[in-house]
């Protein structure tokens, strides 16, 4: 008989950073926001070191600040680290493009497009949370299909300030949105043709863009600019 093994659950601490990092993710905390241990504790009806532990990890993936003696934060990025977390997508999405693409084109293929038909169905039915969610699978699916186990921890550490940013940090608007739509096709057309040059110029173009717009979000420029998740 062969050896059987049992996953070991989820700690408390580990459900409680699960939650709390969708809840940052989704927009429900705000950015720079105060996260009160007491609060949260009470809410997840455990006690305080399970939350305590899990800001840690939290803060492992950028999401949180612990600051001594004055607390915990949602992250609170600034125009610099909008631009450093552009530069790390444009280099990690496109070289784990090229990994999946030698790896796992068929499951790539599938997975992206797939995401893509239902951005659509989204955009149609002016779903903009769904469509932003979306938007996150779409990008995630080429370091899931990349196969390299290494590639995946990096991104693990940045992707959910990366989701995070789409959600506070954009408005999308009609024609804009179709713009983000246009892209995400054109970029599975490239690449069923492995096309990996054009692919990269136009995922430059794309996350280039999306930076454009963060910054404009957190400097409070042009308020009455179009934005759009990306």
């Amino acid at each position: 008989m062969k050896q059987m093994r049992l996953e070991q659950p989820k700690s408390l601490a580990e459900m409680v950073a699960v939650r709390l990092r969708q809840a940052i993710i989704d927009g429900e905390i705000g950015l720079g926001e105060s996260i009160a241990e007491e609060k949260l504790a009470e809410s997840f009806g455990v006690s305080r070191t399970p939350v305590r532990d899990a800001l840690i990890q939290l803060e492992q993936q950028g999401l949180v600040v612990i600051q001594p003696k004055r607390g915990s934060f949602v992250f609170s990025p600034t125009a610099e680290d909008v631009t450093f977390i552009c530069e790390y997508r444009k280099m990690i999405e496109v070289h784990a493009m090229k990994f999946a693409l030698g790896r796992n084109k068929g499951e790539l293929m599938a997975r992206i497009s797939d995401v893509t038909a239902a951005m659509g169905a989204a955009m149609q039915s002016h779903d903009a949370v769904s469509y932003g969610k979306l938007d996150t699978d779409f990008h995630q699916a080429f370091v899931d299909c990349s196969d390299n186990p290494y590639v995946q921890d990096a991104y693990q550490l940045v992707s959910g300030r990366i989701a995070a940013l789409r959600t506070h940090l954009t408005r999308p608007i009609e024609h804009l949105r179709q713009l983000s739509f246009t892209e995400h096709q054109k970029l599975v057309e490239l690449v069923a043709a492995e096309d990996i040059d054009g692919f990269g110029r136009l995922m430059d173009a794309h996350v280039d863009r999306t930076g454009e717009i963060y910054v404009v979000a957190l400097t409070g420029a042009g308020e009455d600019n179009d934005q759009v998740s990306a």
